[in-house]
């Protein structure tokens, strides 16, 4: 005969002696196995391979383990586990959950009722579960859910469109940004080809003049040695020689004439480049090229969760 984890087999009401108990966590996984031993603990009958792993776990090694021979043939079905019922207490973990604190909304073993709700009013779990579990409270919490869901999934589609546009935003702000910067790098080209294209017309036509006059100056002292050359020579006769003063002195007078009238032309132009003070004001300026302007928020409307 079988008798299923807690279920008393009903042959055994009659005395029969073929009782067979199988193992309730396999049972629970839809295999069958046959029980080689009782948790006193969990209050569950496990085989030969649940008993092992049992064993092993942090959490049920310090269970009591009876062994097939001592294991009862029957547990009453009234007599419920707390495992089956609750779970293990997070900050008591050999402690079953058992109560409910109404005041601070924590579920815990008895450990933390001692602890930490000792003046508080606490539901025992086993007393109340079943009430609750058929009353309006626990109904509502179907719908609670629905209404949380789509809250959440509204704030999820709101701050998803809001991505999308913080991006587009961004990128419209970086192409203006770089767009102006552009603007600028154009019109600094531009000032610094006009302001080099008069450093050069400057260089060119003072260099203009200085080469003329240097060459105005070479020529008329090539006529000098020419006019020593006249008057220093031996093959020429006392009138030639006469001749070539008297020129000598006309050309020395309009020589001397050129020589002052170029004193005043041997000179060039001093420059220096001057920045400026709009310019280099910018450039000690925290806020070059403009400032990024909080102008206001894209906001979404939120699904109310009431």
């Amino acid at each position: 005969m079988e008798v299923s984890g807690k279920r008393r087999d009903p042959d055994l009401d009659k005395g029969s002696a073929d009782a067979t108990v199988y193992c309730q966590p396999c049972g629970e996984g839809g295999k069958r196995a046959v029980a080689k031993g009782f948790c006193q603990t969990c209050e569950e009958y496990m085989c030969d391979p649940c008993i092992e792993a049992h064993k092993r776990f942090k959490v049920s090694r310090n269970h009591i383990m009876l062994s097939k021979d001592k294991m009862p043939s029957f547990y009453p079905s009234t007599k419920q586990s707390d495992i089956g019922d609750t779970e293990y207490c997070k900050k008591h973990p050999k402690e079953m959950i058992k109560f409910y604190c109404p005041t601070h909304g924590d579920l815990g073993c008895g450990d933390c009722v001692v602890l930490d709700h000792r003046s508080c009013k606490v539901d025992y779990i086993a007393d109340v579960a079943k009430d609750f579990v058929i009353g309006n409270e626990f109904k509502e919490l179907g719908p609670s859910i629905k209404r949380t869901d789509d809250f959440l999934s509204g704030s999820i589609s709101n701050v998803s469109e809001l991505l999308d546009e913080v991006e587009n935003q961004s990128k419209h702000e970086i192409a203006r940004l770089r767009k102006f910067r552009a603007e600028i790098n154009t019109y600094l080209d531009r000032r610094e080809k006009e302001l080099l294209d008069n450093i050069r017309k400057v260089k060119i036509d003072d260099e203009k003049v200085l080469n003329t006059l240097k060459t105005d100056c070479e020529s008329a002292k090539s006529g000098l040695e020419a006019m020593k050359a006249d008057l220093s020579s031996g093959d020429i006769s006392v009138n030639q020689r006469y001749v070539a003063a008297r020129r000598a002195e006309k050309d020395l007078r309009n020589i001397l004439d050129k020589t002052k009238q170029m004193t005043g032309l041997i000179k060039a132009r001093k420059y220096r480049f001057t920045k400026d003070e709009d310019t280099e004001r910018l450039l000690g300026s925290n806020m070059g090229l403009g400032k990024l302007d909080v102008a206001g928020e894209f906001c979404k409307d939120s699904i109310s969760s009431s």
